[in-house]
């Protein structure tokens, strides 16, 4: 935690800046991290697409919506 308890974070200028590059620094490091995460995971559903696009199984707005709306329920049950 950058700041606990009783001490006063905002006393001076410095604090404030201080307080805003920790935020900034902490938002920029789980950006980072998630987007590796994920990108394994873009890049089979990527080659799935590919393969089932030209199949002719589907167009792109069905597999885009199946991805948007129904993705996220399934992601998470998984993690509950």
């Amino acid at each position: 935690m950058i700041c606990v308890g009783e001490m006063n974070c905002r006393s001076t200028e410095q604090d404030v800046f201080n307080m805003m590059g920790a935020l900034y620094a902490s938002t920029l490091f789980l950006g980072a991290s998630n987007a590796l995460a994920v990108q394994p995971v873009v890049s089979v559903e990527r080659t799935v697409f590919y393969r089932e696009r030209a199949a002719g199984m589907y167009s792109t707005f069905p597999y885009s919506f199946g991805q948007v709306k129904l993705h996220p329920p399934v992601s998470f049950s998984f993690v509950s």
